[in-house]
């Protein structure tokens, strides 16, 4: 009988072990991940000396094999498992795999790169000159290990991806919840036309589970010559895993891509019906899983007019949330309930579903947050647990929105977060500039239009830095002295 959740290799055969406390997963042991250590050298020698456009095309042939498999229900039934393992409803989990070609398409991947690179995706194979004498070349700066985090699949695929591109031997750990959904992208690297850059990709990745205690994973963290750390995750496991990467004597990088949380802004004086169908949208989506989901908002405007809103916010909610229905949970719904009941009590006007399978909350209240009392009497209501929840607070300007906005890392009920990552606006014309200069002073990372704060834009950063300065470190040649006269 074979292990439900087993490592993904190709071209070699390496010993794995038992994770801790569970058999039925089998993870790559110290001696194994040692190897593809010794093994890094050349492996990212051979893949970073091969042109870019053919990395590419290898990472496009595995988008065509994807959707032509998802149009013909090859993944029919890894849709029904991720929904199983992440919670997710099986529509929501189709719509992500519809994302998977967008996420692996050579044309969007080469816009990220022209973006982010200095000199261009061609300098990741070869010098570039910047300027006169001046040269570029980006080279893999890996070993690289990934530790990523959550049910979704594509903000794994991402990072993975562009560190395969960029010429990184890459060990990626994937949660357990989204194992297998992100393997079975990878497995098609095995199933695309043969090329040296075919074969040197499959040579540079390595997928495997690790437990929490895994002796194998503490021994990369505190010992291994790794290039890079990238950390997707809160704490505690945040400081665990840092205070394990500065125990390590080859002194890797390390990146922490924290938990952050979205926010829209809506003014009176847009279109409510648009509006309110855009954050439903938003809302629904990943149920505010992800670090860009909207999970607070506020009104600018006549508290009033913000009733309204909410009123038309919670018919966009009926609808919506019924085209991703999920599994009724009794306990999260006792749980809920009685939320309910105590924000009403502190204030707040509640709105919310009576269908089990489609269980939205709207909170509406006037200049300051309802919940600030929430998690006292529900202590495990948090941020992280709450699904298609959203309070709405009425405000008479964008100054007190700003300052609701810098506030909330600080609030009780948002307990966990770094900060604000993404907002959605749905506002007048007028009002853009000063909004939008508020929030560049306010540190957001994203700016978006509301029903889009999901996507991710082909040429757009990761929390504020390129993530192939990441992945690699540039290697500067000057050829000749001329020319630099009066520089320091």
């Amino acid at each position: 009988m074979s292990s439900t959740v087993e490592p993904l290799l190709f071209d070699r055969a390496l010993e794995t072990a038992p994770s801790a406390g569970n058999p039925d997963v089998l993870e790559l042991s110290p001696a194994a991940l040692g190897q593809l250590m010794e093994a890094a050298p050349a492996v990212q020698a051979e893949l970073s000396s091969i042109p870019i456009d053919d990395r590419l095309q290898v990472i496009e042939h595995m988008a065509r094999l994807w959707k032509d498999r998802l149009d013909r229900g090859d993944y029919d039934r890894l849709k029904e498992d991720m929904s199983a393992s992440t919670g997710y409803s099986p529509a929501l989990m189709e719509t992500e795999l519809s994302f998977v070609p967008a996420v692996l398409g050579a044309a969007n991947i080469r816009k990220n790169l022209e973006a982010s690179v200095q000199g261009g995706a061609e300098a990741l194979h070869r010098f570039v000159e910047m300027d006169e004498t001046e040269m570029f070349r980006h080279v893999p700066v890996g070993p690289v290990l990934i530790i990523s985090s959550g049910n979704s699949i594509v903000p794994t695929l991402i990072p993975t991806v562009v560190s395969l591109v960029t010429g990184n031997l890459t060990v990626l750990k994937p949660s357990i919840s989204n194992y297998r959904g992100v393997t079975e992208v990878f497995r098609l690297l095995a199933e695309v036309p043969d090329s040296r850059a075919a074969r040197a990709m499959r040579s540079a990745l390595a997928v495997s589970y690790f437990g929490h205690d895994s002796p194998a994973l503490k021994a990369a963290l505190e010992e291994m010559p790794l290039g890079m750390v990238n950390f997707w995750g809160a704490e505690p496991a945040r400081s665990i895993v840092a205070g394990m990467v500065g125990k390590n004597a080859n002194h890797p990088r390390f990146f922490v891509n924290g938990p952050f949380t979205g926010m829209a802004i809506i003014e009176d004086g847009v279109d409510h019906l648009q509006a309110a169908d855009d954050l439903a949208l938003d809302v629904v989506l990943y149920d505010q899983q992800l670090c860009s989901s909207p999970t607070t908002a506020v009104f600018i405007g006549p508290y009033e007019r913000a009733r309204e809103f909410l009123r038309t916010a919670g018919e966009r909610l009926d609808a919506t949330g019924m085209e991703f229905p999920l599994s009724p949970d009794q306990d999260r719904t006792f749980i809920l309930q009685g939320a309910r009941r105590f924000i009403q009590t502190d204030g707040g006007l509640v709105l919310s579903s009576k269908v089990p399978e489609n269980p939205w909350t709207l909170v509406l209240s006037r200049e300051r947050s309802s919940l600030e009392g929430l998690p006292r009497q529900f202590p495990t209501f948090n941020l992280f647990a709450r699904r298609r929840f959203l309070e709405v607070v009425a405000v008479p300007d964008a100054g007190r929105a700003m300052e609701l906005l810098r506030s909330l890392p600080r609030h009780p009920a948002f307990r966990g977060i770094d900060g604000v990552q993404s907002i959605g606006l749905a506002i007048t014309d007028a009002s853009m500039p000063a909004i939008v200069d508020g929030l560049v002073r306010a540190g957001v990372h994203r700016i978006l239009p509301l029903g889009d704060m999901f996507m991710r834009g082909a040429v757009e950063p990761y929390d504020g830095v390129p993530m192939t300065s990441l992945f690699t470190r540039i290697v500067y040649w000057r050829m000749r002295n001329e020319g630099l006269e009066g520089q320091l």
